[in-house]
């Protein structure tokens, strides 16, 4: 076995460069064109998002809120940002390799 000490930058998505904004941007409007969600309008009708209603402000938005963190190049990095009354709120883990690491 052999041991090596890295360091492994993480991003927020504004913190990328353009190339790596890009990628992340296209990976994650795909990702809400498979998982289409749905909601109420002022009408109390069922509305469907489709692929038109993904404008890349809602896309950067969602990406933001989240609070997804990316590798340099645009891809996410695993990552999980427990909130609420769980008992990890306020702890972000990152998972590399089957390890977990707390950041």
């Amino acid at each position: 076995m052999k041991e090596i000490n890295v360091k492994i930058k993480l991003y927020k998505y504004e913190e990328l460069n353009e190339v790596g904004k890009e990628h992340a941007f296209e990976e994650h409007f795909d990702f809400l064109c498979s998982n289409p969600s749905d909601y109420e309008d002022e009408n109390g009708d069922m509305v469907f998002q489709t692929e038109e209603d993904y404008t890349r402000e809602i896309v950067e938005e969602s990406i933001n809120i989240n609070e997804y963190l990316f590798f340099i190049d645009g891809n996410m990095a695993d990552t999980i940002h427990y909130v609420g009354k769980h008992e990890k709120a306020g702890i972000t883990e990152f998972t590399f390799g089957g390890e977990v690491y707390e950041i």
